[in-house]
């Protein structure tokens, strides 16, 4: 008999789990009811007035690239988007071989479950994505849709960072700033991972996920995916999807609400505890490109930070070096250009100490074939180390060397508001 009773229950939450199951979505929109509740518990969570009207909407997977591509364009045009690419590609981050708007939109297709659009402050939920059984099986026992509550609060904590820090969403959209600009992301996951979750858990009394268990299980998901468009899609991407979530979270969780007004600027600042509000080195490279060689043809300037060199090495050096090459970090910027049909670049960086800057020095040697292989170099690049500082350069931008300490403009800072300061940045103002 109980027998019998185990093999019946059994069989009733596996009908459950095969479409039987409590839904938010009906008939292609989220229900009404449902989550006016979900706005008004993350709200609440996170100790904000609830907005009076949250726009969301329900799209399938097939529609998603589109939005996104339109979301990407909104503020740049597609000449911006090339050039940011090629500044990229420039310095031996990203495959010239490889499209990076297409790339990223793929990766969006299959793995993003939830996205919040600033410009029409609208809210999507993705139909029809893949749910862990682990998921779907507590969602039919306890009668609630939780991966989509755990999306939509999730969600909802942006709009209400873009109404309380709508200056703060201008961070995210710099194409000259990646160091600063992944640091600003890992505020903003961070702080809906908490207060999401927070949400979700309301009503029932439970405890927010260990941020230590939460970033092995996020990053074993990502390194078990050897296809798709995550697996197959190229470093800077494959690398860096969790970090903003699994960096980002124990920051929130030790600063609340804090997080936000006074965020992260390096990436440094956001992957080690202990850095937190450490100062860094800024350089302007700007005034280099009145020296640029005949025949070459700026592309502009980016800064790739710890997290920018780690998966640079990570790529094309493998995890011996990488760390290794990338801890130290104080501050670096590369000037990029177009020299005839090929690529040319000068990088400044800039490390704690002398021991730091020979590691990194030695660390790109090893690899400076293989960035000569990649991006098309005649030559591998040249690394020339001073002290505490090293400038890498590539044929024919190699004599711009000695005018880095002579022009470039820099200076030693700790917050994204000083960074803003020293290069110009206008809250209205998107570099290119």
């Amino acid at each position: 008999m109980r027998v019998r009773s185990q093999v019946g229950m059994a069989c009733l939450v596996l009908l459950q789990l095969s479409g039987c199951a409590w839904s938010l979505v009906e008939d292609g929109r989220i229900r009404e009811g449902a989550f006016a509740e979900i706005v008004a518990r993350t709200a609440a969570a996170r100790g904000d007035p609830r907005p009076e009207h949250v726009d969301v909407r329900v799209v399938s997977q097939d529609e998603l690239p589109a939005l996104l591509r339109e979301s990407v364009l909104h503020h740049r045009t597609p000449e911006e988007v090339a050039r940011y690419q090629a500044r990229l590609v420039a310095v031996g981050v990203w495959p010239p071989e490889r499209d990076l708007v297409e790339d990223s939109l793929a990766v969006g297709r299959d793995e993003f479950a939830g996205f919040y659009v600033p410009e029409s402050r609208v809210l999507y939920v993705v139909d029809g994505i893949r749910v862990p059984f682990t998921v779907r099986f507590v969602s039919a026992l306890l009668g609630r849709d939780l991966m989509r509550e755990v999306v939509l609060s999730h969600e909802v904590v942006h709009l209400l960072q873009h109404r309380d820090e709508p200056e703060l969403f201008d961070a995210i959209r710099w194409l000259d700033q990646d160091d600063a600009t992944g640091a600003v992301q890992a505020a903003f996951e961070g702080d809906a991972m908490r207060y999401g979750f927070a949400a979700v858990l309301a009503d029932s009394g439970g405890s927010l996920p260990d941020p230590e268990e939460l970033r092995r299980d996020l990053e074993a998901e990502v390194q078990a995916k050897e296809k798709g468009a995550l697996g197959e899609a190229p470093a800077l991407l494959r690398l860096t999807l969790t970090l903003p979530y699994t960096r980002g979270y124990p920051l929130a969780l030790t600063e609340g609400r804090k997080l936000l007004e006074d965020p992260p600027a390096t990436t440094e600042q956001v992957l080690h505890a202990d850095r937190r509000h450490a100062e860094f080195a800024v350089a302007d490279l700007a005034p280099l490109e009145s020296a640029l060689p005949a025949g070459c043809q700026s592309l502009g300037q980016n800064t790739l930070g710890e997290l920018g060199i780690w998966v640079l090495f990570q790529d094309l050096g493998g995890a011996a070096v990488s760390e290794a090459a990338s801890d130290g970090w104080d501050g670096d910027r590369y000037l990029a250009a177009r020299c005839g049909d090929r690529f040319a670049f000068v990088w400044w960086t800039a490390w704690d100490s002398e021991s730091d800057a020979l590691e990194f020095a030695d660390a790109y040697a090893e690899i400076a074939a293989a960035v000569q292989d990649r991006v098309g170099f005649a030559a591998p690049p040249r690394v020339q180390r001073d002290g505490a500082h090293v400038v890498v350069a590539s044929d024919p931008l190699a004599p711009l060397v000695p005018l880095v300490d002579q022009r470039a403009r820099r200076a030693r800072i700790a917050t994204l508001a000083a960074l803003r300061a020293h290069f110009g940045l206008a809250p209205d103002v998107q570099p290119n």
